[in-house]
């Protein structure tokens, strides 16, 4: 897996919004969550104010995602990735080829 170590706030704000969603939380609940004022997630959604790393990593804690999900390159199919990588992992090398060989003609 890739990781977007170079990430801009916008793109940490993106993600904060479409955990929340997957999670179906309101920006309102999730604010809650974290001790923080009815609005701060709100305001943090559409102000872009910087996120302290400690909020940000405890907000990742609530929306219960991983560090590694969260600032994955592929954050949206993350989980997908990962099952089908430790799917893979374990075939027999002539099963792997096929596979390979399979996908190239998809």
């Amino acid at each position: 897996m890739t990781y977007n170590i170079n990430m801009e706030l916008k793109d940490v704000i993106q993600r904060i919004g479409y955990f929340r969603n997957e999670k179906n939380m309101s920006a309102r609940d999730l604010s809650f969550s974290i001790d923080k004022a009815e609005n701060y997630i709100n305001r943090l959604e559409s102000s872009h104010f910087n996120v302290p790393t400690s909020v940000l990593l405890e907000i990742i804690e609530t929306l219960e995602v991983s560090p590694e999900q969260f600032f994955a390159s592929n954050y949206r199919t993350y989980k997908m990735d990962c099952e089908l990588y430790n799917l893979i992992k374990n075939l027999p090398l002539e099963k792997k080829k096929i596979l390979i060989d399979l996908i190239k003609h998809m």
